[in-house]
């Protein structure tokens, strides 16, 4: 471990520290309260509806910490390279498509491996509480929450992890280790970890088989946002790898609701 003062030195670090604290305490708070927020809504809401409210305040408190982050960072700077989206001279929009056929691949191929290793085990891995709300959602309410999925989630994580994040990061750390520990924050970041803690047995299936697959997502994203210095490619990606996802999940609606 050391201090990376080639990346970052004196006023410039001090703001992205801030700003990376910031989008972390945010997160916390909202994982430490996300039960008190239950019960204020219950009475109001329950069920799937109760848990579409949940993700909506999840995912504003994203979008809005990041942009508060992105405002106090580096203030005397472009908003280009406030939020990353400018890219190196020597980088492409066409390199993107190969690396997002390796993360679609890579992603899609750990999840089945370690499904279907579990299940040699005798440990299925249950559906994420997403998965399960979308199962049962009406077709309008599917389509607002696609769409969060493929536009807003992309935006705010690459923004937080790859930009933010990882440049907070880079302060202590060398690249590999700086790259390693923010993907696995990444990924630990869509485990439901309020459903795992009140679950008994501990449900490690559930952890195993998101953390694993996005780990590897989000190292290529990050070696994406190494390559191009931008977040521009790694939100692209992103997105289209949570497009093919909600695909894949509205066939397994539409193929339920046949059945």
């Amino acid at each position: 471990m050391r201090l990376n003062y080639d990346t970052f030195t004196g006023r410039r670090s001090v703001f992205v520290c801030m700003a990376a604290s910031l989008i972390l305490l945010t997160w916390a708070a909202y994982a430490v309260c996300s039960q008190e927020i239950m019960k204020i809504l219950s009475p109001y809401l329950s069920g799937h509806k109760l848990q579409a409210a949940m993700l909506i305040i999840q995912n504003g408190l994203a979008v809005v910490s990041v942009l508060i982050a992105a405002a106090f960072t580096e203030r005397n700077r472009s908003m280009k390279e406030k939020f990353g989206l400018e890219m190196a001279p020597d980088y492409s929009l066409r390199h993107i498509f190969p690396v997002f056929v390796l993360a679609v691949l890579a992603t899609f191929g750990a999840q089945f491996g370690l499904s279907h290793l579990l299940k040699v085990f005798g440990r299925e891995a249950k559906a994420q509480t997403m998965v399960e709300m979308f199962r049962t959602m009406k077709p309008l309410t599917f389509v607002a929450f696609g769409m969060i999925t493929v536009i807003a989630a992309p935006i705010a994580e690459e923004l937080a992890f790859r930009h933010i994040l990882y440049r907070f990061v880079r302060v202590f750390l060398y690249r590999k280790e700086a790259a390693v520990a923010v993907s696995l924050l990444f990924a630990l970041c869509h485990v439901p970890m309020a459903t795992m803690f009140h679950t008994k047995p501990f449900p490690w299936e559930m952890l195993v088989v998101p953390v694993i697959p996005l780990f590897i997502l989000a190292l290529i994203l990050q070696w994406q946002y190494e390559r191009s210095k931008s977040v521009i490619p790694s939100m692209l990606i992103h997105a289209g790898f949570n497009l093919i996802s909600v695909f894949l999940l509205a066939l397994e609606v539409a193929y339920g609701a046949g059945k």
